[in-house]
């Protein structure tokens, strides 16, 4: 499966721009402790104040990849979604307590989806992904299917640590803060690459948000990824 790379952004605390992911991806900059969300400044304030740090997150790569094309298709990808949010509507109902209609709304999948279109204006094709370890390659072939009748695609994807009733749980990295959105195009239009299975035996402990942005980073020709039902080969074509 075959698209091209036309632009990628990427926001983890104390890494940013382009210069800082090399600089990160060569051992040379470190992921800071603070701040956990990054600045959304572009979203009017009665909106921003309601945003959790996923959307956030989410918000902050749109942004930032789409540039003046926020007119794009999207695919918004979470293995976890809301569930900090989801989390605290579930505390209030074993407390006998009302659930608020602004978390409920503000709890399902599609939230940072819904967002971006109300906020840009956006009434394009979106899509919202989540498949365990295997969200990241299933938001990519989402994506790509979606380039047979659209020129650009945006895929956006974030990630954070789960509550701590669920860390038990947790079968990988579970400590990333990571918005990171790419967009794609038609095989041709920019820099070429490819996502296929592998029947290559692999395991990945690092989220796969964070090694996707390390490849673009750097300087390897592919990388492999640990999914649940499959194993992932990205490489560029």
């Amino acid at each position: 499966m075959k698209s091209s790379l036309l632009g990628w952004s990427a926001w983890t605390p104390g890494v940013s721009t382009p210069a800082e992911w090399q600089a990160w991806a060569k051992g040379m900059l470190a992921i800071a402790d603070a701040p956990d969300a990054p600045p959304v400044d572009f979203i009017p304030a009665m909106q921003r104040r309601r945003l959790s740090r996923l959307s956030r997150l989410s918000l902050a790569a749109a942004y930032a990849c789409a540039g003046d094309k926020h007119t794009l298709p999207t695919v918004f990808a979470s293995r976890h979604g809301e569930i900090h949010r989801t989390l605290g509507l579930l505390a209030d109902l074993a407390r006998n307590e009302p659930l608020s209609p602004m978390a409920f709304s503000l709890s399902v999948h599609n939230t940072a989806a819904g967002l971006y279109s109300i906020t840009t204006g956006n009434t394009a094709p979106s899509t919202a992904i989540a498949a365990g370890r295997d969200t990241l390659p299933m938001a990519m072939i989402e994506a790509t299917g979606q380039l047979q009748h659209h020129d650009e695609v945006m895929v956006v994807y974030a990630e954070e640590p789960l509550p701590a009733e669920y860390q038990a749980f947790a079968d990988n990295d579970n400590s990333a803060l990571l918005g990171l959105a790419f967009r794609l195009g038609r095989p041709g239009t920019g820099r070429d690459w490819q996502l296929q299975r592998t029947a290559r035996n692999v395991i990945t402990t690092e989220s796969a948000g964070l090694m996707l942005a390390r490849w673009l980073s750097g300087e390897e020709s592919g990388w492999l990824l640990q999914g649940e039902r499959h194993h992932w080969d990205w490489s560029w074509a």
